[in-house]
C-alpha cells in the first residue's frame, strides 16, 4: 500500500560487500526514473519491494559501503536525479550487476534421489537446509520430468533430445558394454562456443570403451570422477555382475585420462565437493564457467556395502530406526552440505551475483529391487526404472538473481531435454543455432518471468523392448505396460517420512545454512511466511489419506493403458481411461506418431573379455583404442 509520510529523504544508494545489492531511497511515483538512472550505470533491476517505514538505511544485518562512482552521482544535476530530492518514502529497489559476460552455470545432479528425500517437499525426516535455501529463494520445479534410468537422463540432458531419437532409451550402460553417447555436438560444446570454461566433476555414464567417448573428448576442459554407472564411496571400485554369471571388478576414478589412485579411501562426495571448490576458487571469472557437478550420491554402491556414509553423519539420524535408511539419510545430508559449500564458494569468489544454479535428480529412488538405496518417492507411485511418477518426476529447482519472479513453485511442464536450449539461451546464445531437431524447448523466459511453459506435451519414454511407454499432454498422462515381475513395481514403496520421532522442521537451520547466507547477499531472501507457504505448495497430496498399495489401474492384469489427470491425481490412483475414451484415443495417437520416429536401442553385447580390468592394472579403461 502507498505510504503517506512527508519526510524528506535524499537518494541513498548502498551495496553489500559483494558490491552488487543496492538499496535506493526514492519516491514511489519516481521509481521509473531511478530504474533508468541505474541502467545508465549498467545495473538492471532484479526485484522491487517496499519497506514499511521511511529511512535511508538498508535493513538490519546488511554490511554495506558506498557504491563506486556515487560521488559523481551525487553531483549529477540530471532531471532523473534532481526529481528525487523531494519529500519521499523509501522504496527498496533490489538490483544486480549486469555482467559483461554470460552467467556462470552450476548444474548439480543427484543420483537416484527420491522425491520425498528433500525437506522442501514436506517431509521432516531428512533435513536438507542448503538445498531448501535454493528452492525457497528460486523456483521449485514440481513438474520436472526425467528419464527412468541414469544413462537415458544424462543423454537427454547433454543432447537436448528424447532418448528414443538417439537410441538411448533402454537399459543403462554396464561398464563392459562397447557403447557411448552417439557422436554429435552436446551441451558443453555449445557453451564453449559462447566462451565458457567447461568443467565436469563426478559421474559420466555416457561411454568410455573408446577414449573419444570420455568427457574431455566431448567438450569438457577437465573431468575428475568416474566413467561407469556407480562406484563404492571409499574404494572407488566398480563391480559389475553379468547375466552369464561373470563378475568384473576394477578401480574407476579418473583425473582427465589418468587414474586417480591418490584419492582412494576418501569419501566420494567430499572429493567431488573439494574439486568443485578448487575449480571455483581458481577460475578466471572474466570468462563464464559451466560446472557440471554430477554426484555419486545417493546411488547405491557395490554388493555388501550398498550405502555408505561417514559415521558422524549417520549418528545425526538416530530417529530413523531402519539402519539402511539411516545411512541413506546421512548420504543425502553429505550432499546437502556439498551444495552449501559450493554456493558459499561462488559467493566468496564474487561469482554468485551472476550465476545460475540448477539442482535435479536423474530419476526416482530405487526403494526396492535392483540398485536399492532405501530412498523414498512417497507419495508418488513407482520407483526408478518405471514410468510411474515416482520414477520420472524428479526433484528439481533453479536459483539465480536473474530470475525476476523467484520464491515460487512452478507446476509448468519441463523435461530434462529442455536444459540444453534453456541454458544456451540464458548464456546469450541464439537457439536458432541449435538446429531444428531438438526435442527440448527453451524455458528461460518462462523461468525468469513466471510465464506459462511453452510445453503442452512431453514424451516420458518409449521402450520398444519392454513394451512400455508414457506421454504427458497438458494435465493428462497415458501410461502403457507394466513394471517388474508380474507388476511387482507398479505399486507404492518407500518410507512416508512422517513419524512422531522426526525432528520438527527447523526454518532457522535453513536460514543459518551456508547457501541461505550466501544468496541473501544477492537477492531478497524469503520470509518465514513465504517459506511455510512454498513448502505447503511443493508438498504433493494424494486423494487418499491412506498410503495405497493398489488402485483401479493394474496393467499387469488388465493389459490395458491407464489414463490419469496428474493435476488432480498426482499419485496415479484413479484410472480414467474407461470414462475418458476420447482423451485416451487422442493421446494414444500422439504416442503412435512418436513411435514412428523411434531409433531402436543401441545397446551392444557385453565385451567382458576385452573390457576385463585385470588387463589394465585392475582399472576400467578404454579397451578399443
Amino acid at each position: 500500500m502507498p505510504f503517506q509520510s512527508k519526510e524528506s529523504c535524499f537518494v541513498s544508494v548502498t551495496v553489500s560487500e559483494s558490491d552488487e545489492v543496492l538499496y535506493v531511497a526514492a519516491n514511489r511515483e519516481k521509481l521509473e526514473h531511478v530504474v533508468g538512472w541505474l541502467q545508465k550505470l549498467d545495473f538492471v533491476p532484479a526485484s522491487i519491494y517496499l519497506l514499511p517505514y521511511c529511512t535511508s538505511e538498508p535493513p538490519d544485518g546488511w554490511q554495506h559501503n558506498v557504491l563506486r562512482g556515487s560521488e559523481s552521482i551525487a553531483n549529477d544535476n540530471s532531471a532523473s536525479t534532481a526529481m528525487l530530492r523531494e519529500p519521499c518514502c523509501l522504496v527498496l529497489l533490489l538490483v544486480t550487476s549486469m555482467a559483461a559476460s554470460s552467467p556462470h552455470i552450476v548444474f548439480i545432479v543427484a543420483d537416484d534421489m527420491g522425491w520425498n528425500d528433500v525437506s522442501f517437499h514436506g517431509s521432516d525426516q531428512i533435513p536438507t537446509p542448503n538445498i531448501d535455501a535454493l528452492a525457497y529463494n528460486g523456483v521449485i520445479l514440481n513438474s520436472h520430468y526425467v528419464q527412468p534410468l541414469c544413462t537415458p537422463t544424462r543423454a537427454s540432458l547433454m543432447t537436448g533430445m528424447y532418448p528414443i531419437h538417439i537410441g538411448m532409451q533402454g537399459y543403462p550402460m554396464l561398464a563392459a558394454e562397447p557403447r557411448g553417447l552417439p557422436p554429435m555436438k552436446i551441451l558443453p560444446q555449445y557453451l564453449k562456443n559462447l566462451g565458457y570454461v567447461t568443467r565436469a566433476v563426478g559421474k559420466w555414464h555416457l561411454g568410455f570403451y573408446r577414449k573419444e567417448f570420455t568427457p574431455i573428448y566431448r567438450g569438457f576442459d577437465s573431468h575428475l570422477g568416474y566413467w561407469a554407472g556407480s562406484i563404492s564411496y571409499y574404494d572407488h571400485i566398480v563391480q559389475d555382475i553379468y547375466p552369464d554369471g561373470r563378475t568384473l571388478n576394477g578401480h574407476d576414478f579418473r583425473r582427465n585420462m589418468d587414474t586417480a589412485w591418490d584419492l582412494e579411501g576418501q569419501y566420494a562426495t567430499d572429493i567431488f565437493t573439494d574439486e568443485a571448490l578448487r575449480i571455483i576458487q581458481e577460475h578466471d571469472d572474466s570468462r563464464p564457467l559451466f560446472l557440471y557437478l554430477s554426484h555419486l550420491a545417493v546411488h547405491s554402491g557395490n554388493s555388501g556395502k550398498l550405502v555408505e556414509a561417514p559415521q558422524e553423519f549417520i549418528n545425526k539420524f538416530r530417529h530413523i530406526p531402519e539402519p539402511n535408511r539411516r545411512t541413506y539419510a546421512a548420504m543425502v545430508s553429505k550432499m546437502d552440505e556439498s551444495v552449501g559449500r559450493v554456493v558459499e564458494a561462488l559467493y566468496e569468489k564474487r561469482m554468485l551475483n551472476n550465476s545460475i544454479i540448477v539442482f535435479i535428480s536423474d530419476n526416482g529412488a530405487p526403494s526396492v529391487d535392483i540398485f536399492q538405496n532405501w530412498g523414498s518417492n512417497y507419495p508418488l507411485r513407482g520407483i526408478k526404472a518405471t514410468l510411474w511418477e515416482g520414477g520420472v518426476r524428479g526433484v528439481g529447482l533453479i536459483w539465480s538473481p536473474l530470475l525476476r519472479e523467484p520464491r515460487r513453485v512452478s507446476e509448468e511442464l519441463m523435461h530434462v531435454s529442455d536444459w540444453l536450449p534453456t541454458l544456451y539461451s540464458a548464456a546469450g546464445g541464439d537457439i536458432v543455432h541449435l538446429g531444428s531437431n531438438l526435442d527440448g524447448v527453451d524455458q528461460w523466459s518462462s523461468l525468469v518471468n513466471n510465464e506459462g511453459s511453452p510445453r503442452h506435451q512431453l514424451l516420458v519414454n518409449i521402450d520398444e523392448r519392454d513394451q512400455t511407454a508414457a506421454l504427458r499432454v497438458d494435465n493428462w498422462k497415458l501410461i502403457l505396460g507394466t513394471f517388474g515381475k508380474n507388476g511387482s513395481l507398479d505399486g507404492y514403496y518407500g518410507d512416508d517420512g512422517y513419524s512422531s520421532s522426526n525432528p520438527k522442521y527447523n526454518i532457522s537451520s535453513v536460514i543459518s545454512s551456508r547457501a541461505w547466507k550466501s544468496i541473501s547477499s544477492t537477492t531478497r531472501p524469503a520470509t518465514d511466511r513465504e517459506v511455510h507457504k512454498l513448502r505447503q505448495e511443493a508438498t504433493v497430496k494424494c486423494n487418499n489419506k491412506v498410503f495405497r498399495h493398489g488402485t483401479n489401474c493394474n496393467p499387469s492384469v488388465s493389459k490395458r493403458p491407464c489414463l490419469f489427470n496428474i493435476y488432480t491425481d498426482p499419485c496415479e490412483e484413479n484410472n480414467l481411461s474407461v470414462i475418458n475414451t476420447d482423451a485416451t484415443k487422442k493421446i494414444y495417437n500422439i504416442l503412435l506418431r512418436h513411435i514412428q520416429s523411434l531409433i531402436p536401442q543401441l545397446n551392444k553385447p557385453w565385451d567382458t573379455t576385452g573390457a576385463d580390468p585385470t588387463k589394465f592394472n585392475n582399472t576400467w579403461s578404454p579397451w578399443v583404442d
